[in-house]
């Protein structure tokens, strides 16, 4: 109904006025129709009805034929008056009259096909996410727009139809080379170009166009002004995670891989993106357990960061700091899985060697305190012995002995000063062991004064 109203409200300034001609047609044709009969010829004016029946049925399809029923009848009358009834004559004029019903029904069926192909015209005109304009060829005046073509611009409708098609365009060089594929080839499809507008100044647009069969020709223009924009900072996304110093990968959410930038491949030693595109991530993982922890993690609280081995393109495995994040649309809804990695083997090697450098002090602290013990024991034995037999030769033992007692001293007291050094190196480097910290206090117990 509403396309309807469309056909109709384009059509209104015309109804009147048709409706008038046919009234007139109509009785003129009957008038001479008139005159024919009563000078007695009439083999030509019957046809003069087919002009009113012709009209009322191209411009009221719907009442047409009805018209062209009466219009018959009046005629019918006429001629039964001035013939006085001759069958003959009647007879004829039957023939006509079905002619002129006829005629009036086959052109409403045209006519009412043709208005329903301008009412889906013209509500595509009307209804186009794309603008829509006519331009006449000859001095690029512009016939008719759509709203939509209106809005792009940023002008109204009746503004537009004042400006000339030619000043619309911003870059000299674009028009040119949009009006001249035109002429040669009559059409013309996605052409980048800029509009002038009172929208920021100018938009940035799509055009197509084509010529008609007149001297005309249509043309289409989407604004592609915001998504140009959003295709840029996409862009600049995507080169900023393709050439970033981290490797970072985008899963799908069952882990399968989507996606790894240039720092990925080379950290996984991998020819190309086909190494990895399409594979499974648990497939590079070296513990099954830890990627079954990293699934549970992601579910619930939708991020998970940690130490992971990971195994090489070459099968060859190496540390890495991994943090994996879900990403969400603007409903909460995951769509992917963000992965970050930074290969941290150096630094987890560094530390092994640490621990063991460590281990290494520490064993010798024991064995250093061990030994200081083994010393003193026969030290202490020698004395007594010496003690037993007084004399200048055991004065000397004595002292002797007391000078490796005194030693041994300073040793001890050098072995607490390693211990202070080991529990430094385990505070700022490593973490301290917790077996060994009750032999720690053991021996301390032992050696205090």
């Amino acid at each position: 109904m509403k396309c309807k109203n469309i056909f109709i409200e384009r059509e209104e300034s015309f109804t009147n006025l048709w409706f008038f001609v046919v009234i007139v047609t109509a009785i003129l044709a009957l008038l001479i129709n008139i005159l024919s009969l009563y000078y007695g010829s009439n083999d030509v004016a019957p046809f003069l009805l087919c002009i009113p029946v012709v009209i009322a049925a191209f411009w009221y399809p719907n009442r047409g034929p009805l018209f062209a029923v009466f219009i018959s009848i009046a005629y019918m009358g006429i001629v039964y008056y001035f013939t006085q009834g001759s069958m003959g004559e009647l007879i004829a004029s039957s023939v006509k009259c079905c002619i002129l019903i006829g005629v009036s029904v086959i052109v409403s069926g045209l006519a009412t096909h043709l208005q329903k192909n301008e009412v889906k015209y013209r509500w595509s005109f009307n209804n186009s996410k794309a603008g829509i304009g006519l331009v006449k060829c000859s001095d690029l005046s512009i016939i008719e727009v759509d709203k939509r073509f209106a809005e792009i611009l940023g002008y109204t409708i009746k503004e537009l139809l004042t400006i000339s098609f030619a000043d619309l365009w911003v870059d000299p060089t674009t028009k040119d080379a949009f009006f001249n594929q035109l002429k040669s080839h009559e059409n013309i499809d996605g052409l980048e170009t800029r509009f002038k507008s009172r929208i920021d100044g100018e938009r940035l647009v799509l055009i197509s166009a084509g010529k008609l069969a007149g001297k005309e020709f249509v043309c289409t223009i989407a604004d592609i002004t915001e998504s140009k924009k959003v295709k840029e900072v996409l862009l600049i996304k995507d080169r900023a995670i393709s050439s970033s110093i981290n490797a970072i990968a985008i899963l799908d959410l069952d882990f399968t891989i989507t996606y790894v930038n240039q720092s990925l491949m080379r950290m996984m030693e991998c020819d190309g993106e086909q190494d990895l595109s399409g594979r499974n991530f648990n497939q590079f993982f070296g513990s099954e357990q830890v990627f079954d922890d990293i699934r549970e993690m992601l579910q619930k609280k939708g991020s998970w960061s940690g130490e992971t081995t990971l195994i090489k393109n070459n099968k060859s495995p190496f540390f890495t700091l991994t943090c994996m994040n879900l990403v969400k649309d603007e409903t909460g809804k995951p769509i992917c899985i963000m992965a970050l990695f930074i290969d941290i083997t150096n630094r987890k090697l560094m530390e092994i060697e640490k621990k063991k450098a460590l281990e290494q002090i520490e064993q010798n602290i024991e064995q250093f305190a061990i030994l200081g013990d083994h010393i003193r024991n026969p030290l202490a034995v020698i004395m007594g012995l010496s003690s037993l037999a007084p004399g200048e030769i055991s004065d000397k033992i004595i002292l002797q002995a007391r000078e490796i007692d005194r030693i041994v001293t300073q040793l001890d007291r050098g072995w607490v000063e390693s211990e202070k050094v080991r529990d430094f190196i385990k505070r700022h480097y490593l973490e301290c062991s917790a077996d060994r910290e009750p032999q720690k206090e053991e021996r301390k117990k032992y050696h205090s004064p």
